[in-house]
């Protein structure tokens, strides 16, 4: 008896389609780091086009495609959109600097993947590690660590939800499945209501896009079988038109085959769903407070995980981690009075190599935190820091009253940190020895300095030497640029 699923075209995986060759996203992505990962859809066209990377249906390209796949450059984990950029995943960080394999890194691309997710219109009664499961049934011995391709696309974009029940099942069902000669499991897919409409569509996006993808960067490999189903391919009409939709191993190929996991990668992936199960629960947005806080654990927390696991070398860097996400979390939706968001700064100013103490004054009349920083001649200098929470943005902030705090403790200046500043801040502090910067780039700084460094902290001199001359401004824009000129793809 096989496992029974909902098979309809609006109740399945949705993979977005779009970039069929490993070699267009890898080319795809490293346009986006040419300009800056600013999103200009027009300015992709022709650096995809003089680099030789993309041939569109016109001369001139088209601006829309690009917007298309820079969405499915988000389906696969190489980053996220957020205010008209595009912010690289960890991942992507990493191979385009050329510091570790695209098979490995693909590997972390795939084990993320799941559903819900912020850039698939799959509905929402899907809630499963769809990248995990692939890999889990990849390595099961009842099922010789593959899966053929018909199979997959007969099951897996269907499977809602997975536990140890589920999955049991669903492994005897392949089993039950193999069994079968061409012509029982043609009749299967055939029993299926409106069949074509809803495999043609499940073979397009697998087949032709989701498995050669993953083949092309070296995580999977597609293998031939021609004595899979006495030789003979499933064929499904795509449309109204004569297009039709085979399980084919490649393109132009008139054998099916089967799918497997880079052997190189066996050991890596037993060790990643050795502590990440397959049966885990995927974060829903209805889980975080915001879409915003979603999105940056999908893309930017979680897969750190994975790949202090695949890439032992970058460390574990769990503390770190839930140090910058307390941090944000806190500036956002922190107690009114603030007293929550100045002791999750605490941690973050702890983490600059050059801090020698780190305080909490807080109270009426008194700065938040003071900060004791070494120079590079061993002297000590002091630095303010000020929480600003607000539910939406801070709108205005007392220039003397800060003035007064940093003359009390003889310090530089003073840093104020919020989730957002309006306009006007910006006028409030002129002439003052005072920066504002919001808390998602300074958490960013630190994240990508404490990643990225031998000792695990992160540079101080760096944004000292920025806000001693430039004072008087918001700095968030400018740290972004450092963030992007120090550790841009």
């Amino acid at each position: 008896m096989l496992i029974n699923l909902n098979r309809s075209k609006e109740n399945k995986w949705i993979l977005q389609k779009n970039i069929s060759s490993s070699d267009l996203l890898e080319a795809f992505v490293s346009g986006m780091n040419n300009q800056k990962n600013i999103i200009d859809s027009n300015y992709l066209v022709n650096y995809l086009k003089n680099t030789n990377s993309y041939h569109g249906r016109s001369a001139e390209g088209s601006s829309n495609t690009m917007g298309v796949r820079l969405s499915q450059a988000c389906f696969y984990m190489f980053g996220f959109k957020k205010d008209g950029y595009f912010y690289p995943s960890p991942m992507t960080e990493l191979y385009l600097s050329n510091k570790v394999s695209k098979e490995k890194i693909s590997l972390v691309n795939l084990f993320s993947m799941q559903f819900p997710s912020p850039y698939s219109d799959t509905p929402s009664n899907f809630n499963v590690y769809a990248g995990r499961l692939i890999l889990t049934l990849l390595l099961d011995e009842r099922i010789d660590r593959k899966l053929y391709i018909d199979e997959i696309v007969y099951f897996l974009p269907f499977i809602e939800n997975i536990n140890e029940f589920v999955y049991c099942d669903l492994i005897n069902s392949i089993l039950e499945f193999r069994k079968l000669s061409y012509d029982q499991k043609e009749k299967l897919f055939h029993s299926v209501q409106n069949c074509d409409d809803i495999f043609a569509n499940c073979m397009h996006e697998i087949n032709y896009y989701f498995l050669r993808i993953f083949a092309g960067f070296g995580c999977l490999e597609i293998q031939p079988d021609s004595n899979h189903n006495e030789g003979k391919l499933f064929s499904f009409r795509h449309g109204n038109g004569e297009t039709f939709r085979t399980d084919s191993y490649g393109s132009r190929k008139d054998v099916s085959g089967y799918v497997q996991i880079n052997p190189s990668l066996i050991d890596i992936t037993r060790k990643l769903l050795s502590e990440f199960s397959v049966f885990d629960k995927p974060l829903k947005q209805s889980d975080c407070l915001s879409k915003e806080d979603w999105i940056r654990y999908l893309y930017e927390f979680e897969p750190l995980k994975y790949i202090s696991i695949v890439v032992p070398s970058v460390g574990d860097k769990s503390e770190v981690i839930d140090i910058i996400k307390n941090m944000v979390y806190q500036s956002k939706y922190g107690t009114r009075d603030g007293k929550s968001f100045e002791l999750s700064l605490k941690p973050v100013f702890e983490l600059f190599r050059e801090n020698r103490n780190v305080e909490i004054i807080s109270g009426s009349g008194d700065t938040d935190l003071l900060c004791a920083m070494e120079n590079n001649d061993n002297t000590l200098y002091k630095v303010n820091v000020d929480a600003k929470t607000s539910h939406h943005q801070t709108q205005v902030i007392n220039p003397i009253r800060i003035t007064n705090h940093i003359k009390l403790h003889g310090s530089k200046y003073c840093i104020i940190v919020s989730p957002r500043f309006s306009r006007g801040v910006r006028t409030d502090i002129q002439q003052f020895n005072i920066v504002t910067i919001e808390a998602e780039t300074l958490a960013n700084y630190c994240l990508k300095e404490c990643l990225n460094s031998l000792d695990g902290l992160a540079d101080y001199k760096t944004l000292n030497d920025y806000i001693e001359n430039n004072l008087g401004t918001d700095i968030t824009r400018t740290v972004d640029f450092i963030i992007d000129q120090k550790y841009g793809i």
